[in-house]
């Protein structure tokens, strides 16, 4: 095994399933690249987001430590302190940082490290987020022609003035068209590039991290006019929306379904995260939107996977796949009809928490298959693992390196997941093992219990099933382990 400090490649998408990733299961799915990285290491069978929505998995991801411990528990929020940040970690050891892409640790539309004017000469930030350097753009596709990317866009001599898409349908809260910005000045190009150019220049000496965030394939469902390699709606099947046969439906997933959450007594300062007044029920019942919205949502998939055929090809020609640490992973799923709901928001079902994690480094470990529950808070515990660096933090994910290795099994029956939708409205605690999924809304009288072995489409639940209470004990007893766990504790030095 190496003893060289190991480069390391984090590669997020935004709200991307488990079973868009083609050596993930799907008959339709072309993603050679991504089941390169995938089959030259592992596939997390079993990997889930620590939350539903963008900025605090996100915040997580590069932390290690819960939304309940960083404290950005929604989108909107503000991070101001990068001491955890593992691109402040790396970089204090030696690291040359960069990060280009979506970040989204910090608000959109209010002023932000992330929404700072972009220097004349289209040099990078500095000293962003706890990285050397930094090329940023915010928002997705039709909204997301913003930051570095826009000026890269404008220096090609497009003006995003000029962008404008032909929807399919009058009403779609997925927007699913096409646009006319072509495939070459596509967000995921212009990150490509980027990526290749700092691959190409770096000339040896320290070791790197290098972050890169795709803003796909989140909504609006929307394509480059041009891109030829699409998914056959007629391959997609239709999600399975027979909520009639579900029992024990939580009475917020019933407003989600028919579009009235937004004037229920759940609804905060600000509209649901993930979701707003739209019927879901209805759009996927509408079979020709049903087709046409998962076949362009996959489809922005694929064009993922040809950009990141390029990031790859940068790094076997520079001689650095042995030592480097390649990551793919997203910050949460899509339900995409599952359950006859879109999007995402304050759910637990696996359409939104079972997201692609795929890591390589063939100087670390060799191929495997891993069908323990991960959780995306593991990624900075096994990176500062893999480089040997021990900073004594006690973080809530934990290192995979020696299940990795196979030198030992992991120590940890599940993993967490949270939600908070304003401090004093909709929030839950979720508890996911191999065969049991728990789900705890509180403040609420409701709850959710799932028996994924036997129940993989969560179809029936055993929250208030007489029978399964021991059950349901054992799994909350579990789940306050681990959150007791991991909270944090200074040096205790004496008695008194």
């Amino acid at each position: 095994m190496s003893i060289r400090p190991p480069n390391v490649i984090l590669i997020s998408t935004d709200q991307q399933r488990y079973d868009s990733v083609g050596m993930n299961g799907s008959p339709f799915m072309r993603t050679p690249n991504m089941d390169r990285v995938g089959q030259e290491g592992v596939s997390f069978s079993r990997a889930y987001c620590p939350n539903t929505v963008c900025t605090p998995s996100r915040v997580s991801m590069v932390t290690g430590f819960h939304p309940s411990r960083h404290g950005a528990y929604n989108i909107g929020t503000y991070v101001g302190d990068y001491t955890h940040f593992l691109s402040t970690i790396l970089g204090n050891h030696g690291y040359r940082t960069h990060h280009i892409g979506k970040a989204h640790w910090h608000p959109f539309w209010a002023q932000s490290p992330e929404n700072r004017p972009v220097p004349k000469d289209g040099g990078p930030f500095h000293d962003f987020a706890g990285f050397q350097t930094a090329e940023i753009c915010i928002g997705h596709t039709t909204f997301g022609v913003t930051g570095h990317y826009e000026q890269w866009v404008r220096q090609r001599g497009f003006d995003p003035a000029t962008l404008k898409v032909d929807r399919l349908f009058d009403f779609d809260p997925n927007d699913t068209g096409d646009w006319n910005l072509p495939v070459e000045l596509h967000s995921g190009a212009w990150l490509a590039e980027r990526a290749e150019a700092f691959l190409d220049d770096l000339g040896g000496g320290s070791p790197f991290f290098l972050n890169l965030g795709f803003q796909d394939p989140h909504h609006p469902h929307v394509l480059p006019h041009d891109f030829e390699n699409r998914v056959d709606p007629q391959a997609v099947p239709l999600p399975d929306i027979d909520v009639g046969a579900e029992t024990g439906m939580s009475e917020h997933i019933s407003l989600l379904l028919d579009g009235g959450i937004v004037e229920s007594r759940f609804n905060g300062t600000y509209v649901i995260a993930g979701n707003v007044r739209d019927p879901w029920r209805a759009y996927f019942q509408d079979e020709a939107k049903s087709r046409a919205t998962r076949a362009y949502y996959y489809s922005m998939v694929q064009l993922i996977d040809e950009q990141l055929g390029r990031i790859l090809e940068a790094v076997d020609r520079n001689e650095l796949a042995r030592d480097t640490i390649v990551i793919f992973t997203s910050d949460h799923g899509e339900m995409l009809g599952d359950h006859g709901i879109g999007q995402k928001g304050p759910f637990a079902y696996e359409g939104v928490l079972n997201i692609p994690f795929l890591m390589r480094y063939p100087a670390g470990f060799e191929p495997s298959a891993v069908d323990d529950c991960v959780s995306l808070v593991d990624v900075v515990p096994t990176v500062l693992d893999f480089a040997g660096i021990d900073d004594g933090v006690r973080r809530d994910g934990v290192s995979l390196r020696a299940r990795l290795q196979g030198t030992a099994p992991l120590d940890r029956r599940g993993v967490r997941v949270e939600f908070k939708e304003e401090p004093d409205r909709l929030r839950f605690k979720c508890w996911v093992t191999e065969e049991w999924k728990l789900v705890v809304y509180t403040g609420e009288p409701m709850g959710e219990l799932f028996d994924l072995k036997n129940d993989p489409g969560e179809k029936h639940n055993l929250f208030h099933e007489p029978r399964y209470q021991e059950t349901k004990f054992e799994l909350l007893a579990e789940l306050l382990a681990d959150m007791e766990r991991s909270e944090p504790l200074y040096p205790r030095l004496s008695r008194a």
